[in-house]
């Protein structure tokens, strides 16, 4: 959805006519979607730590010199972000007595990577000109804006007592790129999958302050992010509410204390799934081992069977395996080619690009011309489930679904195929984002919760993840609007796309003369790796330095971000998945 533009107080919107004119003819860029969490903004801590986990980010800015000029409060202003103490106490100096009161820094942070003031016509009106790297929004998601993206703040300046200061500027803070990852800090959210079986990470964005804990819990209340919402699941139900803004740990342990009403009418299963899922939130702080949850400072009582509930996967394993064709047949590929017990020849379809769920039971293929798409296992024989004028590479997920996408008139189609189904059996997605997309490759996330896409669009290409939303029996209904991954341009239109962990991928433009492949992760700027001539493959298994691309020569693993030859003779490598 539109992120809504803030609007001033009306003691700031009694400018002159000329003044008002002037603010809305600039056009403030505004990417992503945001929404105001119920229960306080990202990186606010209270003024009493409570023990609570998290460090202050140690920054210093100084605060307006003495007949400063109206750009150096500006730019000193925009340097005064990076303090978030006291409530960015030394920002608010810069900003006139009734300004210094309204302003609220949480609102959003701009990441720039360069910048220039302009002074503006009107008496006392500056531009902050910026290159924009990305910006994060008040629950922590972080958006990256495309390449050359800019974006232009008016503020306006006022003598008070013979000092300039700022009277009218955006809420939100001004970081530059450099200082960024000093003062922010990535963090996974964790929510279920669909069938409990999974943690599914939703990457935000937090101040490294002390209280991070609470912002945390707070926000793993709030919900998932836009293109996760329908794809996963929390125990907490909606309203549920910590009874004090603070998360205090002591000893290792986290107490969580929730409102009184927040879980009456949990059931003992509910509440012990809550647990698991602040226990997996929390843990990723250095300093939390164990998480106590309570209801008004009283231990909640877990109820039958506590301590049993078998704990949901993280970040699941593609083990070291990988099926290949090799002389024309399927195989098994870790140290050296093996051959597939118990599975027939499929020689006659020329198999290219295999693909087989976690446990081997199902694998499937295209043929040689990439329009049939065809399964077998163990003691199976080869069915052909659908035909059509293309297939992507297919995809099996954790619960053995077989999927693949196919042109239409209008773009694109994803189709899931259940297991030992056919095309009519197939669920077709509905996915309306698609429209006018070429899909290139399409992977189902190890959790089976995430799609991750590849497509072209009037020639441009684009990295998308988004959530698979399932019926109750688990069978695949739609794919939410997806999360966009910005592709450096020095690694070209990719058009292949591998998980490589739960919140990283590798892509890379197969077919190119001069290939770039890149990593691109949630948590981190995108890293490109070594070029190589004509790389036609590419799989991921155990993070990124788990990647294979295939060339002519051969197929070749990566060791630091360069390639060396592993072996000759096999081809189409994956991992399960």
């Amino acid at each position: 959805m539109p992120t809504k533009r803030k609007v001033l107080p009306k003691a700031r919107r009694g400018r002159t006519g000329r003044m008002l004119v002037l603010w809305l003819s600039i056009v403030l860029v505004l990417v992503g979607c945001s929404s105001i969490p119920t229960v306080g903004p990202v990186g606010t801590a209270s003024a009493e730590n409570n023990g609570e986990t998290g460090e202050d980010a140690v920054f210093s800015p100084e605060g307006p010199a003495e007949d400063a000029s109206p750009q150096d409060i500006i730019r000193g202003f925009m340097e005064a972000g990076r303090g978030a103490a006291d409530d960015y106490s030394v920002a608010r100096q810069f900003l006139a007595p009734e300004l210094a009161t309204t302003w609220s820094p949480e609102e959003r942070v701009t990441i720039y990577r360069s910048s220039r003031i302009v002074a503006m016509p009107e008496p006392d009106l500056f531009q902050i000109q910026l290159e924009v790297q990305g910006r994060v929004n008040v629950r922590g998601i972080r958006t990256d804006a495309a390449e050359g993206s800019t974006e232009a703040f008016p503020v306006q300046l006022e003598n008070v007592d013979g000092q300039w200061r700022l009277s009218a500027v955006p809420d939100g803070i001004i970081v530059s790129l450099a200082s960024f990852p000093a003062i922010f800090i990535a963090h996974n959210l964790y929510f279920y999958s669909s069938d409990y079986q999974y943690w599914v990470p939703d990457t935000r964005w937090f101040i490294q302050r002390a209280g991070i804990a609470a912002n945390i819990v707070k926000e793993l209340l709030v919900g998932p992010a836009p293109y996760l919402q329908g794809a996963v699941l929390s125990a907490f139900p909606s309203g549920t509410a910590l009874a004090r803004d603070a998360v205090p740990v002591a000893s290792g342990k986290a107490v969580v204390d929730f409102a009184d009403e927040s879980l009456r009418d949990s059931s003992d299963r509910n509440r012990q799934q809550m647990v698991k899922q602040l226990e997996q939130n929390l843990r990723g702080l250095n300093n939390v081992t164990s998480v106590r949850m309570t209801v008004d400072q009283r231990d909640v009582d877990l109820g039958k069977g506590s301590g049993e509930l078998p704990s949901a996967v993280a970040d699941p394993s593609a083990g070291a395996t990988q099926i290949v064709v090799y002389q024309d047949e399927l195989a098994y590929y870790a140290d050296g080619p093996e051959p597939i017990g118990d599975i027939p020849s499929v020689a006659e379809y020329g198999p290219r690009h295999p693909a087989m769920s976690v446990d081997g039971s199902v694998i499937a293929f295209l043929n040689s011309q990439e329009d049939t798409l065809l399964v077998t296992g163990t003691g199976q024989d080869v069915s052909v489930v659908a035909e059509a004028e293309r297939f992507t590479a297919p995809s099996v997920d954790p619960r053995r679904w077989v999927w693949t996408s196919q042109p239409t008139d209008t773009g694109s189609q994803v189709l899931a195929v259940p297991p030992g189904g056919d095309r009519s059996s197939a669920a077709v997605l509905s996915a309306p984002w698609l429209e006018g997309q070429t899909v290139t490759e399409l992977r189902i996330s190890r959790d089976g919760t995430r799609a991750l896409v590849a497509a072209n669009r009037d020639g441009r290409s684009e990295v998308m993840i988004a959530g698979v939303v399932r019926s109750a029996e688990g069978v695949p209904v739609s794919l939410t609007a997806p999360m966009v991954q910005q592709v450096p341009p020095e690694a070209g239109a990719v058009n292949r796309v591998k998980w490589a962990s739960e919140d990283t991928v590798v892509a890379v433009q197969s077919g190119a003369e001069e290939a770039v492949p890149v990593i691109l992760s949630t948590r981190r700027d995108p890293d490109l790796l070594s070029a190589k001539e004509g790389i036609t493959g590419l799989s991921a298994g155990n993070g990124a330095e788990d990647t294979f691309i295939q060339t002519s020569e051969g197929i070749f693993n990566k060791v630091g971000s360069s390639w060396t030859l592993r072996t000759e003779g096999i081809r189409d490598p994956a991992f399960p998945g």
